[in-house]
């Protein structure tokens, strides 16, 4: 009687399975919003070092107008943007001129 018994619960699980195993229709594909540019420069910031001066007062007023809100208080891209290329410029290393010998 076992055998019979595995039997009908094979066959009772059969329709069971195969619904699980019938495909999920796709979700509807919803268009993702466009990344916010000011994102991509203000990661550059995150565990850097700015020394003391302009640039580090610059950064510390950007980002209290940053976390203050959703809209982020008007942080714009320009803004970040110029900050990042002025600290990348101060990292550059000076190049001494040699005079030319003739």
């Amino acid at each position: 009687m076992a055998k019979a018994d595995k039997k009908a619960d094979k066959k009772a699980a059969a329709p069971v399975a195969a619904a699980e195993a019938a495909p999920v229709p796709a979700a509807p594909v919803v268009p993702r919003a466009p990344a916010d540019l000011r994102l991509k420069v203000l990661k550059k910031f995150r565990g850097r070092f700015l020394p003391k001066g302009p640039l580090r007062d610059r950064l510390k007023v950007l980002m209290a107008r940053w976390e203050s809100g959703e809209e982020h208080d008007g942080v714009t891209y320009e803004e970040l943007k110029g900050l990042h290329n002025d600290w990348k410029a101060s990292r550059e290393k000076r190049r001494v001129k040699k005079p030319v010998q003739a």
